[in-house]
């Protein structure tokens, strides 16, 4: 593998930032390329490493602290196991009881954890027999709950292996001690595999989506082939993107001629007076002879202070998102420069200075939006293997060049010509509340790209042999980024980008940085705690992220968004993918099943002249990974796709039975309110050629996936009563009858539907989802009443359509309930469910009470004492 060289400046020293305005400068053009293997788009922000909150080219090394997050590592070392504080691994920091966190486990990406080589261990920290131990224990508890797992394997997390389980069970039984209490039974082992492991992977990694979307099949880099394509090279080309957004001997650069290059210089009071040259962003010696004040400017272009109110008012309003997607601007910070402006520092104050269209009230109060905000990536080149070691003096802040001295005071925070807190900024309640909603989304939109740090023992270039990758930066003293102290005030914000090095944290800073780790080498957390809500910071989690390129000259297609519409469009939704469509058959606008009469329209970015669409159901609201069929009998060539409702979302809509809530009864009406829920997934390929695609042998060029959710109901309409009137005594010949009809409908009926008069009674049975049900009869009581005609044995009686009318009096004294009234198969509907082939069920129902003389003498009409019953 060809090995990348920097000539490099050394030197010790920490980084962060703040903010303040600055002369205009055109912004540089937003068509950079860059022409390597990273893909940088909506869905993969980070590449292969994207939407995961601790990746580790080599190892992940993890002491006693709680984590909860995703974490992809070429191993994995847990140096307590079981003794992990609790929640433990991945789990919750809220009571099992605490319904409100349920949402949580049922939304979990998976895999929760990728783990390339099971069975690798570092003897040098951890032994074989222990890690493998600690390993598979938190395995199987990963985001439990007893309240709702017992002592079952949850499958909320599911983990992926290159390893397989006879490969995991041959080496640990090799090194265990079957006598000690502590082993672990093979069945233990298998079971885990079958029950938590990623389907359809089979000891692969090289399958799984993401990788397979970003062309990774290894996952470290080796110095005897350069055959491959590596996560750890994947993650140097990721980083070697972000710094090249900026062009040649830039500092600033916006996709967005919306935010400008605003330069300022500063005329030092300490320790000259050196008028300097104007940039962005801006260097300053702070008062702290160590500590070099940087403040960066993100000023909107409607905000430039260089020209007059008057110009302002003309120039249109910042906006947060352009065609759904946000701006993103790339800094560098050069430690040369640093130190030309201060060659005494070893300390950075990194302060942001957002002008006024990233404000918002609140409260009466201007508080800084962080949903308003660009992506940000802060570029830091030319420390090599002096590495960045977070420590007092080192932070990230708000302010400008009129506020930019730095304190770790909290009381002076904020006043005068001081630096103030990130988290108060945008709206905290105190400057370390590192789960505020606000603080983490601000800390979503920052990329730290260390682009040439190394750890200090495996530098310039590093060294691919294993043994060595293994045992350097995983001290404080020796990783290429570590956080092993801190300011009061402060915290540590971004995603933490290392291409050529390890992350170190500690117990000492508190657990107080915001955003996730990428590290080529290793990640350890020795006790550093990890915020319950830090998966929320990670770089780009979510779909307003811009396409930058697929890693190449053209950029890639995309399916953007689906729109969809109700028949009387009064229910219009746009979704991006993972997103969530809602219809309500209380609403009064959808079709009976099974057209819905649901439209739909793909929305696509960057397509070719022609291109495959293919389709697949997923039933159970988790990729299934069934077959690929084709939209359409041949090849797609717009930017938008009409999807025909009768043949696609009316089929999405038969995958699923339906899920009954909590069975209604009122005076005539009994209900069950439904929920279908089902997905399905979109794919583009090169071509259309094959009708059907098996799952592992596609070959996509962009994914998209919703769920469909539609609400109704099940209801049953009955007569308050059934009366056979009073002409039936004096007679000792002859019946009286009543014809009941039963009637399944799928129109909307009023709270209470037309039910007939007693003497002509009907049951309607509103069902618009085609649902199976069970409608029954019988008493409601029992009557012991010899003379009641009803109570007669064998008197009074009751046939279904053409059949003999049989006794309908009761054996026992609850009565009995009998099937078949009306009835629909329950078993699901077909992919070809047509209206000829489900018709709507009716049956007429008759009661027969005979005439006779003996019948106790009453001037009241004679009603039925019937009861009904619904089940599904």
């Amino acid at each position: 593998m060809t090995k990348r060289k920097y000539g490099l400046i050394a030197l010790a020293i920490g980084c962060f930032a703040t903010i303040s305005f600055v002369n205009h400068q055109n912004v540089q053009a937003a068509e950079t390329v860059i022409k390597n293997k990273a893909r940088i788009d909506t869905e993969y922000p980070l590449s292969g490493a994207s939407n995961f909150m601790m990746v580790a080219g080599n190892q992940f090394i993890h002491n006693q602290a709680s984590f909860s997050g995703r974490i992809m590592a070429n191993s994995i070392i847990l140096k307590v196991g079981a003794n992990i504080d609790p929640p433990g691994l991945n789990g919750s920091r809220l009571s099992s009881t605490d319904t409100k966190y349920d949402n949580y486990f049922k939304n979990l990406e998976n895999p929760a954890v990728i783990i390339n080589d099971f069975n690798k261990s570092n003897d040098k920290i951890l032994n074989r027999t222990n890690s493998m131990q600690n390993l598979l224990v938190s395995l199987g508890g990963m985001w439990r709950r007893d309240n709702i797992t017992g002592d079952v394997l949850s499958k909320n997390a599911e983990f992926a292996t290159d390893t397989t389980a006879s490969e995991v069970i041959k080496e640990y039984s090799k090194e265990a001690d079957k006598g000690k209490p502590s082993y672990i039974p093979s069945a233990t082992i298998t079971n885990l595999w079958s029950n938590k492991l990623v389907p359809n992977i089979n000891g692969n990694l090289a399958k799984i989506p993401q990788y397979v979307d970003n062309g990774i099949n290894k996952y470290e880099t080796s110095e005897d082939t350069t055959e491959g394509y590596s996560l750890q090279q994947n993650i140097q080309d990721v980083s070697q993107f972000y710094a090249n957004l900026l062009p040649e001997d830039s500092e600033f650069w916006s996709s967005t001629d919306q935010i400008m290059n605003l330069k300022q210089s500063y005329t030092d009071d300490w320790p000259n007076t050196t008028v300097r040259e104007k940039s962005n962003p801006v260097y300053i010696a702070d008062q702290w002879t160590d500590v070099s004040d940087i403040v960066i400017n993100v000023v909107a272009k409607k905000d430039d202070p260089t020209v007059s109110q008057a110009v302002r008012d003309q120039t249109k309003a910042y906006t947060a998102t352009e065609n759904g997607k946000k701006p993103i601007i790339a800094i560098s910070i050069d430690r040369a420069k640093v130190l030309d402006y201060n060659k005494d520092a070893k300390h950075m104050s990194l302060i942001f200075n957002f002008s006024d269209s990233f404000y918002t009230k609140k409260n009466g109060k201007s508080v800084l939006d962080p949903d308003k905000m660009p992506y940000i990536v802060l570029n830091y080149s030319g420390f090599g293997d002096k590495r960045f070691d977070f420590q007092p003096g080192d932070g990230f802040y708000i302010g400008d060049i009129n506020h930019h001295i730095f304190t770790d005071n909290l009381s002076v925070l904020g006043t005068g010509n001081h630096i103030r807190s990130i988290a108060t900024e945008v709206g905290a309640s105190n400057a370390e509340e590192w789960d505020n909603p606000n603080v983490l989304t601000f800390g979503a939109h920052l990329l730290d790209n260390f682009t040439d740090t190394y750890d200090s023992d495996n530098c310039n270039p590093e060294s691919y042999k294993q043994d060595k990758q293994d045992n350097s930066g995983i001290t404080d003293k020796t990783a290429a980024v570590s956080y092993a102290n801190r300011s009061t005030g402060t915290m540590l914000f971004g995603t933490m980008l290392i291409p050529h090095g390890s992350y170190y944290a500690n117990s000492a800073n508190k657990g107080l940085y915001i955003g996730g780790v990428v590290a080529a080498n290793n990640i350890t957390l020795d006790n550093a705690p990890i915020s319950p809500e830090h998966d929320k910071a990670v770089f780009g989690n979510n779909q307003e992220f811009p396409d930058l390129n697929d890693g190449g000259d053209v950029k890639k297609i995309t399916i953007d968004s689906i729109d969809l519409n109700d028949p009387g469009s009064k229910n219009s939704q746009s979704l991006k993918s993972g997103g969530t469509a809602k219809f309500d058959y209380a609403d009064g606008a959808l079709k009976p099943a099974p057209s819905l009469g649901i439209t739909g329209t793909l929305k696509l970015s960057n397509v070719p002249d022609s291109y495959g669409l293919y389709y697949r159901y997923n039933s159970n609201g988790n990729n299934d990974k069934g077959d690929w069929y084709r939209y359409s009998d041949g090849a797609q060539t717009g930017t938008s796709v009409k999807l025909d409702q009768e043949s696609l979302l009316a089929d999405l809509n038969n995958q699923t039975k339906a899920t009954a809530g909590t069975m209604k009864t009122e005076a005539q009406k009994i209900s069950y309110p439904l929920t279908k829920t089902s997905g399905i997934e979109f794919a583009t390929t090169a071509d259309a050629k094959e009708a059907t695609i098996a799952a592992d042998k596609i070959e996509t060029t962009a994914t998209f996936k919703f769920t469909l959710q539609i609400d109704a109901s099940l209801e049953v309409t009955v007569p308050a009563k059934i009366s056979f009137g009073t002409d039936i005594l004096g007679n000792s010949s002859g019946e009286s009858t009543r014809t009941v009809a039963i009637n399944e409908i799928q129109l909307t009926q009023k709270a209470v539907a037309d039910t007939g008069t007693p003497e002509e009674p009907r049951v309607v049975v509103y069902n618009p989802l085609l649902s199976g049900f069970n409608l029954k009869l019988a008493y409601l009581d029992a009557n012991a009443t010899s003379q009641n005609p009803f109570y007669i044995t064998n008197n009074f009686k009751y046939n279904i359509n053409t059949a003999a009318p049989v006794p309908l009096a009761p054996d026992k004294s609850d009565g009995e309930w009998i099937d078949g009234i009306l009835k629909r198969d329950t078993t699901p509907q077909s992919l070809e469910t047509k209206m000829s082939n489900n018709p709507l069920k009716s049956s007429s129902l008759q009661l027969h009470l005979p005439y006779r003389n003996d019948y106790k003498v009453s001037s009241n009409a004679y009603t039925a004492p019937m009861g009904w019953q619904l089940t599904l």
